[in-house]
């Protein structure tokens, strides 16, 4: 049998690194008020600032809420001599979800951006060239900042700390399976929805002792061969299907199945879940709709035995981790939930990662 491991946002998160899209938004707005408290000037493509007269003193900018507010501040401040304009209704939406909710996906909210204005839009081709064109600008910025700002050089202390993926996998842990004897695992494929390099130490470690592959399913930083892919991917989704009969292909830029195909990486993860049975292992991913699509294909798939969450584990109690919601993310992508419940080990058996 083979094994599965799918890296998300959450282990690098682990690792302290700020990949998260409120990270990005934090440096993404400083660098703006930056630039404008220096010069009383800032103008992009997204936002612009000027100011008429002179600002005495910088206000306070430790975290994103405080950058939110000054924003809002020279927005609102009638007697200001500040002019902010926003060049773009998307990226203003970004910032006003942000400040209800505290968080933000940037994926999730292209994709509902998308849908309302696919049917609402009465100049749909110029609206979406606009919203494409943000977007794409958004994605640049993202990929900047994860290049100049948060890879790290620092060396990993511990490379065997995964060692525990090497280990057959215990007979209650899959169905189908006779009792007593655990199952051996041949192969290992590490499906990385990162674009970081951080697992890279810990696969080379594994492929040592064991035939381990590490597949860049997104993209890679600094590798022009294999372009980040960022935007949504639930073809599942009943509007998303409505795209098919609108005559506007530009509905579908950044859609991630046609992205996945500049490159063999989808069909390598294909030829791997065809090839034999396999365990499913989640090491910091959401299992969120925006990956709908490939993880739907994984988890349904007939040579899918067993799902294990490595669960994120903040305090003592029971209660206080996210084995839960991740099964309702997991729910999400099959259309047999019976199937879902047999594939999907039980808390007890379980592990924090």
């Amino acid at each position: 049998m083979n094994r599965i491991v799918l890296i998300g946002n959450g282990f690098d998160l682990s690792h302290k690194l700020k990949t998260s899209y409120n990270d990005f938004l934090f440096y993404y707005l400083k660098k703006i008020l930056d630039s404008f408290f220096d010069i009383l000037f800032y103008e992009g493509k997204l936002i612009e600032l000027h100011s008429r007269s002179s600002i005495t003193g910088v206000p306070k900018m430790e975290t994103l809420d405080d950058l939110i507010s000054n924003l809002n501040i020279l927005k609102t401040k009638r007697d200001s001599n500040v002019s902010v304009k926003y060049n773009s209704h998307f990226f203003q939406e970004i910032i006003e979800v942000y400040q209800h909710e505290k968080w933000v996906d940037l994926e999730n909210h292209y994709f509902s951006y998308l849908l309302r204005m696919s049917n609402a839009s009465s100049n749909l081709k110029e609206d979406l060239s606009k919203l494409n064109q943000d977007f794409e600008h958004l994605k640049t910025e993202f990929e900047n900042y994860l290049r100049e700002v948060v890879i790290s050089d620092k060396p990993i202390q511990n490379p065997a700390k995964f060692d525990f993926l090497l280990e057959d996998i215990p007979h209650d842990q899959l169905i189908d399976s006779k009792p007593v004897y655990p199952t051996y695992i041949e192969n290992i494929h590490v499906l990385n929805f990162n674009y970081t390099p951080t697992f890279n130490i810990y696969a080379n470690h594994l492929n040592s002792k064991k035939n381990t592959s590490i597949n860049f399913i997104h993209g890679e930083l600094n590798n022009p061969d294999n372009p980040i892919i960022f935007g949504y991917g639930d073809e599942h989704n009943e509007e998303y299907k409505k795209f098919e009969n609108k005559k506007e292909n530009q509905l579908f830029e950044h859609i991630k199945s046609f992205k996945y195909l500049r490159t063999s990486n989808y069909q390598d993860l294909i030829r791997f879940i065809d090839g034999n049975e396999f365990q499913v292992c989640i090491m910091g991913h959401s299992c969120g709709l925006s990956d709908r699509t490939m993880l739907k294909e994984i988890f349904e798939h007939i040579n899918c035995k067993s799902i294990l969450i490595y669960y994120h584990k903040w305090g003592t109690d029971t209660h206080e981790n996210d084995y839960v919601n991740k099964t309702y993310e997991i729910s999400r992508h099959f259309t047999d939930k019976g199937m879902m419940r047999k594939k999907v080990v039980s808390f007890d058996k379980s592990e924090a990662l």
